[in-house]
Formats: structure tokens, sequence, C-alpha cells
């Protein structure tokens, strides 16, 4: 009796220490992820988070758009049909032909019921969906309980703190339901699958519209010494126009609130007739 009160006793410990040092652990985690934020805010890039339910799609999705959006197109993330596939969130940078640049995350799938005990992990999961500048509730439209499903996913959200993100709807997998037409945008809906290239520029061009809000076409003069400013435009803007001039070059470009700030001093009065 007393060995194995003694046993019961040494595994409590162990199991203990395990949770402090996952606790820990977990903590580092959040530390490092709200540096990691701060720095993204700062350079003011965009986020889009992928949430949904478990083995909706959202990893097919993620992959499908850094294949083809991606300068790391190589860093595809893990898919696997089985529950908590991804259980930490992936993020890749997707570059748009236009140079417009967001972070995608992909953050755990969620499922019914989540255990008390995995609520915290939930919540360290789903910080990179809280700070998003768009959420994408990825459903499987294959599914007959896809509506419940979405109740789920979204009472879950609302569980950890994620609330008024903007939203869009991507229902995947229409391949997979016979006579259904794809891609469909409407409003905040999009009907599509996340295996067809068609379907993957769609959400790109929806992306796009919903996130980068505020540009603004602007004609500017950048004197021969400040090629560098030059160099980052080409990079990171999308050019419309390129001029040499004996003053320096004139560049017609879509510049972002924040490049159009730091832009300003190289800013050209363009005359109505000029605009077109």
């Amino acid at each position: 009796m007393d060995r194995v009160k003694k046993k019961l006793e040494t595994d409590r410990r162990i199991i203990k220490d395990k949770i402090r040092k996952l606790t820990k652990e977990l903590d580092t985690i959040v530390a490092e992820r709200e540096t990691r934020r701060r720095r993204r805010k700062k350079n003011q890039i965009p986020v889009v988070s992928l949430v949904g339910y478990t083995n909706a799609g959202k990893s097919t999705t993620m992959n499908g758009l850094v294949a083809n959006f991606s300068k790391s197109s190589h860093k595809q993330v893990f898919e696997k049909d089985m529950l908590f596939a991804t259980l930490e969130t992936s993020v890749r940078e997707i570059v748009l032909p236009d140079h417009k640049q967001f972070l995608l995350t992909d953050t755990v799938g969620f499922v019914s019921k989540l255990p008390t005990h995995l609520v915290k992990a939930f919540r360290s999961t789903l910080e990179e969906a809280q700070d998003a500048d768009l959420l994408i509730h990825v459903v499987d439209y294959s599914d007959p309980n896809y509506k419940t499903m979405i109740e789920m996913t979204e009472k879950t959200l609302k569980e950890v703190g994620v609330e008024d993100v903007p939203m869009l709807f991507a229902y995947n997998k229409a391949d997979l339901i016979e006579g259904a037409g794809y891609p469909e945008f409407a409003g905040d809906t999009l009907i599509y699958s996340a295996r067809d290239e068609l379907s993957l520029m769609k959400l790109a061009d929806v992306i796009k519209a919903k996130i980068f809000t505020g540009y603004r076409k602007e004609t500017l003069l950048i004197p021969f010494a400040d090629g560098h400013a030059i160099a980052y435009l080409n990079d990171h803007a999308h050019v419309l126009s390129l001029e040499y001039l004996e003053e320096g070059t004139k560049i017609e470009v879509e510049l972002s609130p924040a490049d159009a700030s730091r832009f300003k001093q190289f800013r050209m009065e363009v005359s109505e007739e000029e605009q077109g």
C-alpha cells in the first residue's frame, strides 16, 4: 500500500514538473509572438488569419497561396486529415504581383466542446487571429454539417477573445459538390476549391480588395542622389510609369498611406489634364 502511495506521489510530481515546464514554454512563445506583433505593426504589414473547423482546408489554402504568391514557395505547412494537425500558428509572407504584401497565418483547427485544459493553448495559438486585419473563415462546404461547424467556430472565436475583426467566409471543397460553380464571390462569401488555381487567384483578389484600402496614385520627382528611394519603390510598391528628367526620376506609383507620408517631400503637383 505504501509502495502504491509513493508511486502515485512520484507520478504527481512528474506531471506537475511537466506542467510547469510546458507553461513556461508557452509563456515564452506568447512573449515572442508579442514582439513579432509589435514589429509588424511598426512596419504596417497587414495580417490575414485562416480560421475554421479542423480539416476544413486551411493548410491546403495556405499552401496554395504560398505556392503562387510567396518568395518562399518551398515553405509549405503540414497537411493531414487528423485532429490538431496544425498545433502552432504558421506564418508566411505573401507578395502579390503589384508588390502589395501581407502576412498569412494558419491557426489550429477548432472542434466542438473544446476541453477546458486546451482553452489556454487555443488562446495562445489564436493571438495572431485576434490582431489580424482580416479573418478568412474556411468552411468545408462538402460536409453536410458545415452550418453547425460555422456556429462552433464563431463561438470558439468569441470564447478566446477574437471579436470585431472583419471576416470573409470561404466555402472550400466546392469541387466535391456536384454542379457547384466556383470560384464565386459575393459580399463576404467566396465559394472555391483550395486545390484549384483559379480559386486561389480569386481569393487573392478578394483579400487584396479588403485589406489594402487607402492606397492612392502619386507622382514623385526623386533626385538621382536618392536612388535608394527608387529601389525601395520598385521592390515594395506598384510602379505605373517611370521617366528620367534633368532634375531626377519622375515616377508614378501606387502608395500605401504609410509610404505616401514617407515620400511626401518628393510629391509633384500634377494638373488635371496630366492626370487624364
